[in-house]
């Protein structure tokens, strides 16, 4: 396989937001992964502070918007990309994770089928399962919740 259709590939990667693709001609084995886009939030326009609303009771505490991943130790593991969800490796198989499971960070919690291309999603924290939020087969939108997890 020539450095010329390796590129393309690559660029397809890149173009479909596929995390990894797996060739095999006759010997030659490629494996291209692709590292895990970060979302970025647009930012916020702010209105200017008029005197009278200053001097209003300011006792209310108030927090900064979070990106919606953290709640009480709690981390929202979603999806990086749109597809069908496995809980299993195969049909009557265990699942990769159940309430209650003590998992640790890079361990497999399912599976997102896009494109024809199997894409394990690892855990990205350390902790205790402490909700599956999606079912066997559904079909998944890109940052939807996966599993929440309890962090260490």
């Amino acid at each position: 396989m020539d450095t010329k259709t390796i590129a393309e590939l690559a660029n397809i990667v890149k173009q479909t937001g596929l995390t990894k693709l797996e060739i095999q001609e006759a010997d030659t084995r490629i494996v291209l992964e692709a590292a895990p886009a970060v979302a970025v939030a647009p930012p916020v326009a702010v209105a200017p502070i008029t005197e009278s609303e200053s001097a209003k009771d300011t006792s209310e505490e108030v927090s900064a918007p979070s990106a919606g991943m953290h709640l009480d130790d709690i981390y929202e593991q979603k999806t990086p990309l749109v597809g069908t969800v496995y809980l299993a490796p195969q049909v009557d198989a265990a699942p990769f994770v159940q309430v209650g499971d003590h998992i640790a960070a890079g361990d497999t919690v399912c599976i997102v089928e896009s494109m024809k291309m199997f894409n394990e999603i690892a855990a990205e924290c350390s902790g205790t399962i402490e909700e599956i939020c999606v079912s066997n087969s559904q079909i998944v939108e890109y940052g939807q919740v996966l599993v929440r997890i309890r962090e260490d």
